[in-house]
């Protein structure tokens, strides 16, 4: 025995069910991307961030190893000078040493003999002199090459210190580099899986079109007779507003693809009315994926429209309305940069420029 086929109401309650769970789905994905989009942004400007505090780290370790490379080499200069004053200061005391063990081998009598030797009193007093003036000069020699080797060391002592702490700098730039670096890396990572993130749920929504388009076969399907009148073939403007986007393909502003725009945007305010673009009945009024807030009005003979992002609606599924009734309100719900309205026009469910269809 073949089992009874539903009637068409039952088939009617079935798809209602159906329509009301893919409704809270679409809203679901809607939060599920605006998320994603959020959370990129946010790694992004933090990466961003993170890249430009590291561009300024290792310029400032070039520097660092900049001033320490000519610490180094005034380091070098300096040693080399106290090598060379050590080595004066050597030959001096051996020189004074010498003339000093000589002098104390000869006593006296070399120095008198010196003087002695004079032939004059004037040629006696030059040669005290000299003598005094040899004894005095090795003395102040040997003092001065000790202050200056002196001041060398201190020299050096300085340098050695500014090294030190230049390259304690150094150390902790190059650390502070490294831990800079492995954060870029680190929020990279973050940024591709939030990408992947966001792809997978734009592919979902890619799904829009195709749902959308269901979704009007199946409200036609349920409403199974045609609506009370006919379509004139005339519709009027559904808002007041100028066309801020056109009908056709173009640069998505928040997916950053290039899709087919299968309605035309009308600039508006928050809250400006809403009003049928012809006489017919509402055949959905909730929300969709992408589209936000939406009332779809069903005109016959295979026309239908689609006022989308609404902030109110003022319709229910099931209503008759004439043309120029108010349905809804301007808003940016769903996939919107803005407060606007998209309005499709569509025949047999497939959108149609809605500038050709009598506005």
């Amino acid at each position: 025995m073949r089992k009874p086929q539903p009637t068409k109401k039952q088939q009617k309650t079935v798809l209602k069910k159906k329509l009301t769970a893919a409704q809270q789905q679409l809203a679901t994905v809607q939060r599920q991307l605006a998320a994603a989009k959020r959370s990129e942004e946010a790694i992004a400007t933090e990466l961003t961030g993170i890249e430009s505090q590291l561009t300024s780290t290792r310029q400032k370790l070039t520097e660092v190893k900049a001033r320490l490379n000519r610490t180094h080499t005034e380091q070098q200069k300096v040693t080399v000078l106290l090598t060379k004053s050590q080595g004066t200061l050597a030959q001096a005391q051996r020189s004074l040493a010498q003339r000093m063990a000589a002098n104390y081998r000869q006593g006296p009598v070399r120095y008198a003999s010196v003087l002695l030797g004079a032939h004059t009193m004037g040629e006696l007093v030059s040669r005290a002199e000299l003598v005094r003036s040899i004894v005095k000069y090795e003395s102040t020699l040997i003092a001065q090459i000790k202050a200056g080797r002196e001041q060398v060391i201190k020299w050096k002592g300085l340098l050695d210190q500014k090294a030190s702490e230049i390259r304690k700098q150094e150390l902790a730039l190059g650390g502070q580099q490294d831990q800079e670096a492995q954060l870029v890396r680190k929020r990279r990572l973050v940024l591709l899986e939030a990408l992947a993130k966001r792809t997978q749920i734009e592919a979902e929504y890619a799904q829009l079109a195709a749902d959308s388009n269901e979704i009007s076969q199946r409200l036609q399907a349920l409403e199974g007779a045609p609506l009370p009148g006919s379509f004139s073939g005339k519709l009027i403007q559904p808002v007041a507003g100028r066309v801020v986007s056109s009908f056709g393909m173009r640069f998505h502003p928040i997916l950053k693809i290039n899709r087919l725009h299968a309605g035309v945007d009308f600039g508006a305010g928050t809250g400006t009315p809403i009003v049928a673009a012809a006489a017919g009945m509402v055949a959905y009024s909730g929300t969709m994926r992408g589209y936000g807030n939406v009332v779809v009005i069903d005109h016959g003979g295979g026309i239908s429209t689609l006022y989308a992002h609404c902030s109110v609606l003022l319709v229910i599924q099931g209503e008759s309305v004439a043309q120029g009734k108010l349905i809804a309100q301007v808003g940016a719900t769903g996939l919107a940069t803005g407060p606007h309205l998209h309005f499709e026009v569509r025949r047999n469910g497939s959108p149609i420029n809605p500038i050709g269809g009598g506005l």
